[in-house]
């Protein structure tokens, strides 16, 4: 891939996107902010998300860029942490918390688990919402790409107890605030035990959409993966919000065959399977990862991987990569992981 600005603005481009941004409009963009301190692979990328405020406000009146609080770290914390808030606003946009912002009743259409619940107003206002996710594994969901990236927009630091129901969340959110288009980060993705925990993997792609479905199923063969073997996708498919068949996707620019890549999955070894099954129980998943409880559970974790192994194999596989190198990795993901 060339720069990156190249690759986006023909990406736009490719979407029109200039039919889709009307002048004087207000645009959300909603980008993968799982973190406080950046490694590639694991966030959307600054750099492009500052490339893509600064190209939409070329026609917009208002860009913002928005995330929820996190469950240890306020979205704000994220905003200055990864250096999302200087290049927005050094691009003309704004941040914005969503769970400070106004909270606005509303009705979710065709709604799974809400019928109503309070929004927050960015979503509620806005002539356009773009979603910006990057190409990831997830232990518990197969991949987090655009559709997972809507959990994000809940905005509950205490979004874990929602993990056992998580397709109808994410669905129901997709069904209220439907993603514009999506600009996918696949600059270097993230394979194996993502979302935090993964490897990072070069990929040098910039993938747009104009709906979640299809663009996720585009993803997923990219990355090597049955789309409906993600519950997250499958639930959205189901509901009718858009195709994962490549034969209904109008799929334009590079050929699949020259950038599919596949990713390793996510590990199913034992530590996995347990925290599998702490999340499928939302008052245990709330006291395990939000209590005191956690650093104890996340060294027990660390530690029954050591014993056989898959510690010192992960770190062997990232130093590999050569993409953290540089970056105090190690001492980031003490700061904030999962448990495994």
């Amino acid at each position: 891939m060339k720069g990156s600005e190249e690759a986006l603005e023909r990406t736009l481009e490719a979407l029109n996107w200039k039919e889709r941004v009307r002048t004087n409009s207000k645009v959300v963009i909603k980008p993968n902010g799982c973190h406080v301190r950046y490694l590639p692979g694991l966030v959307t990328t600054p750099k492009l998300l500052g490339e893509l405020v600064a190209l939409i406000r070329t026609r917009a009146s208002e860009v913002v860029v928005v995330e929820s609080d996190l469950q240890r770290f306020t979205a704000d914390q994220v905003f200055e942490g990864l250096g999302y808030r200087e290049v927005v606003e050094k691009a003309g946009g704004r941040c914005s918390n969503l769970t400070t912002e106004k909270q606005v009743k509303s009705t979710i259409p065709g709604g799974q688990y809400w019928k109503e619940r309070t929004m927050p107003e960015s979503l509620v206002d806005n002539d356009i919402f773009i979603s910006m996710p990057v190409m990831k594994t997830h232990k518990l969901w197969l991949v987090t790409l655009g559709i997972k990236n809507q959990f994000g927009n809940v905005p509950e630091a205490d979004r874990v107890r929602y993990q056992k129901y998580l397709p109808q969340v994410v669905g129901d959110f997709n069904a209220f605030c439907p993603a514009g288009m999506i600009i996918a980060d696949g600059i270097v993705g993230m394979e194996a035990d993502g979302p935090i925990a993964g490897i990072p993997k070069r990929m040098d792609l910039v993938v747009g959409g104009d709906n979640l479905v299809a663009t996720d199923s585009v993803l997923c063969n990219i990355m090597g993966f049955d789309p409906l073997e993600s519950g997250l996708i499958k639930n959205c498919y189901e509901r009718g919000m858009g195709p994962v068949e490549l034969s209904k996707i109008k799929i334009t620019g590079e050929p699949m065959d020259n950038v599919r890549r596949p990713y390793k999955g996510p590990s199913k070894d034992f530590v996995s399977r347990m925290e599998r099954r702490v999340r499928r129980h939302p008052a245990l998943a709330n006291f395990v990862y939000r209590s005191w409880f956690f650093n104890i559970a996340k060294r027990t974790a660390w530690g029954i991987r050591g014993l056989y192994g898959y510690k010192s194999r992960y770190h062997e596989d990232v130093e590999r990569t050569g993409l953290w190198k540089g970056y105090d990795w190690e001492e980031l993901m003490q700061v904030y992981t999962p448990i495994a």
